[in-house]
């Protein structure tokens, strides 16, 4: 049975939900993921911006009930864990056979080509307009993460309900202002 490690930037599945007008459920993509595979570990990368807030402290600690190993930590301005996420990457890969990565940002490209060059798979989930194409091509296989509404939704008890972003909000999110050329082809 192949082994799987669950890579997932905490502070990208917040902004894909906020996008997308659904909530991630975290322990449906443990269960989701893993159906087939032995779980090596899922990794979790929460930013926190007051650690006296009880409302975060539980969601760790929930996070933690599920499964996950929780790396966290306060931040003040923008959370990037892209370092950590590929230090993990690299440490952790002759543990696993295929890594599902859930982030964006390109600065994963090199850490995603480096373990895919000692014969590992890495799969990319997100939103193709959140994940950058460099990390896209770098990966095996890229999933889009509305494909697997029914599987992940979040339902009933504390579900946030996230109002659809307008288009200055996605405009800033991105840092675009005009649409990206469609590309034909699967990522």
């Amino acid at each position: 049975m192949e082994r799987l490690g669950i890579f997932i930037d905490g502070s990208f599945i917040y902004s894909a939900s906020r996008r997308m007008g659904w909530n991630v459920d975290h322990r449906k993509t443990l269960e989701h993921f893993r159906e087939g595979y032995a779980l090596y570990n899922a990794f979790y990368y929460a930013p926190v911006t007051d650690i006296t807030d009880e409302r975060q402290r539980k969601f760790i600690n929930a996070l933690v009930f599920m499964g996950y190993t929780v790396r966290w930590r306060e931040i003040h301005a923008e959370p990037r864990f892209d370092a950590i996420i590929a230090t993990d990457l690299i440490l952790t890969a002759p543990r696993w056979d295929i890594a599902l990565l859930a982030a964006g940002v390109a600065g994963l490209s090199a850490p995603v080509e480096a373990v895919r060059s000692m014969g590992k798979e890495v799969w990319v989930l997100g939103l193709e307009e959140s994940v950058d194409l460099e990390l896209r091509s770098a990966a095996d296989r890229f999933l889009d993460l509305r494909d697997f509404r029914e599987a992940l939704e979040r339902e009933g008890g504390g579900k946030r309900v996230y109002p659809a972003p307008s288009e200055e909000e996605l405009e800033e999110e991105t840092g675009a202002e005009e649409e990206a050329p469609e590309v034909e082809g699967e990522f």
